[in-house]
């Protein structure tokens, strides 16, 4: 059973952006781990909450985004394994580099309206 797992993944298409967005993800958790001491010990991450407190997280609390972006990453690979048809693949493995994509790019940008640089 898991040789044929295997085997379903190698046939995957756009492989490459599987691993470009698991990268990229990977990289701003390293990334924000790194420049944690250049950070205030609260950043605002929950813009979708009412203005105040409840906007802020701890600086670590960054690390929500890319984490659910890699949950994300990993649902859509199974999903895309268990499908047969190739368009869904293809559409379930871009939709996860486009949620990396997005993660990394608020994060970022998080990081430099609060950043002590």
């Amino acid at each position: 059973m898991m040789q044929t797992f295997i085997q379903k993944f190698r046939e995957l298409p756009f492989k490459t952006h599987l691993l470009i967005a698991f990268g990229l993800s990977l990289l701003v958790v390293v990334l924000i781990v790194l420049i944690k001491s250049f950070l205030p010990p609260e950043v605002p991450l929950f813009y979708g909450r009412p203005v105040g407190e409840t906007q802020l997280t701890k600086t670590l609390g960054l690390t929500i985004a890319p984490g659910i972006s890699i949950m994300i990453l990993i649902l859509n690979s199974f999903l895309s394994i268990l499908t047969t048809n190739m368009f869904v693949k293809k559409i379930l493995i871009t939709s996860a580099l486009v949620a990396s994509l997005l993660t990394a790019i608020t994060v970022v940008r998080i990081i430099f309206l609060v950043g002590f640089f």
